[in-house]
């Protein structure tokens, strides 16, 4: 890697012109082929960022990922089953709960595992589970709990957290909605504005979570606070204490990030499956997205990312809001990107230390037409193509999963 400089943020427009812009030396913040506006440097400020790093000479140490796309394919596709089988079990776990108030722990354990095993094999290809849409809506609840049980234990290894502590988290995570089992089906299931009373019974699904995790489950306080504090935020505006900071423990502080992301997630699902059929929102999901940065139509997995960038100092952690961003980065596996010269790419692959030049597939020419066998090219090689943009055409991207993922799947 080349020589640092460090600079004052108030100079970024002025002495790091077409230059990469980092964090303590290994994360990017911005590129110099993005213009940078007053409001990145006002967000730096708010994370009480005062100094960046720039990058003066182009020698780098890279670290070496696989460019390999037909081996992205066929692990995801490898994943892809086990991830929708491991959604049967979640839901025949959690659900003997909601129906006979029973949870075998020794079966989560086993869910924990899995979920173990496969995030540490190849996580650009578990990312793309992320991206998946055509889930039954009958699952939500599971999805939602396995999505948000992947996430933090991503996060948890990439804070070098011990293999125990990941599970411990993972477990916590699996269950921190368990006291919506409490809440009565009419009161989630209801169309019309909450009155007073059954949003303060919503609210309390945090108390019911803790006492069945404390008590029924005999998890350690750690874990059970999942339960209570998961919807408390880091500037203390949350419920249902208030808490603020360190007040918060560190497990629930990365549930905290995922719960937020999977609610996005959830955005984009049922985005894209009303397309197909008319859907009327309970009051209840519409209460879940209402706080979210971006609630346009169209969602995107990097609109998650931009939600926890904003959110950071305020409803999230700093420091764990830069490894969630770290992980996925501006330009999250799955995504569509705009290159300089008009064509697209997928990106399937990201350079660790290089996050806004990640590995992509081209998938159209330069009129956006559909490719089906374009070029693999690993931006951090290249000086001549760059990143304009995301492409938020929702259609093209699910043209793109038609015929690449899932064709690839059936040969």
């Amino acid at each position: 890697m080349g020589k640092f400089n460090k600079i004052n943020v108030q100079d970024i427009k002025t002495k790091a012109e077409k230059k990469d812009i980092y964090l303590y030396n290994d994360f990017i913040a911005s590129t110099g082929y993005i213009d940078i506006k007053e409001d990145d440097i006002m967000r730096l400020k708010k994370w009480d960022i005062e100094e960046v790093f720039v990058e003066e000479a182009a020698s780098m140490d890279m670290q070496q990922v696989s460019a390999d796309f037909d081996k992205f394919i066929r692990e995801y596709k490898v994943f892809k089953k086990i991830y929708f089988n491991i959604i049967k079990k979640v839901k025949t776990n959690l659900g003997n709960y909601k129906n006979n108030n029973i949870v075998n722990i020794n079966e989560l354990n086993e869910i924990i595992d899995e979920i173990l095993d496969i995030v540490g094999r190849n996580l650009n290809s578990v990312l793309q589970l992320f991206n998946l849409s055509n889930l039954p809506k009958a699952d939500e609840y599971y999805i939602r709990s396995l999505n948000v049980s992947m996430i933090s234990m991503i996060i948890g290894r990439a804070m070098k957290f011990s293999e125990n502590r990941v599970k411990k988290l993972g477990v916590g995570a699996m269950l921190y909605d368990i006291g919506l089992t409490k809440v009565p089906d009419k009161i989630l299931n209801k169309l019309g504005r909450f009155t007073t009373e059954e949003y303060n019974e919503v609210k309390k699904h945090t108390v019911y979570g803790y006492k069945i995790m404390k008590n029924s489950f005999r998890f350690e306080e750690e874990v059970a606070l999942i339960s209570l504090a998961h919807h408390e935020l880091y500037n203390g505006k949350g419920y249902p204490r208030g808490l603020a900071g360190n007040q918060i423990h560190l497990y629930t502080k990365i549930v905290s990030i995922a719960h937020a992301v999977e609610k996005i997630l959830k955005h984009k699902r049922i985005s894209l499956s009303k397309s197909k059929t008319h859907e009327h929102k309970s009051t209840f999901n519409l209460m879940l997205e209402k706080n979210m940065e971006n609630s346009k139509k169209d969602i995107f997995l990097s609109d998650a990312v931009r939600e926890i960038i904003h959110g950071a100092n305020t409803k999230y952690d700093p420091n764990i809001s830069k490894t969630f961003v770290s992980i996925f980065t501006v330009y999250p596996i799955g995504c569509i990107v705009l290159l300089n010269d008009k064509r697209k790419g997928f990106v399937f692959a990201a350079n660790p230390n290089f996050p806004i030049r990640p590995i992509i597939k081209i998938v159209s020419d330069e009129n956006g037409e559909f490719v089906e066998d374009g070029e693999t090219i690993n931006l951090l090689e290249t000086n001549q193509l760059f990143i304009a943009g995301v492409d938020k055409d929702n259609n093209f991207l699910e043209e793109v999963k038609t015929k690449i993922l899932d064709t690839a799947e059936e040969k």
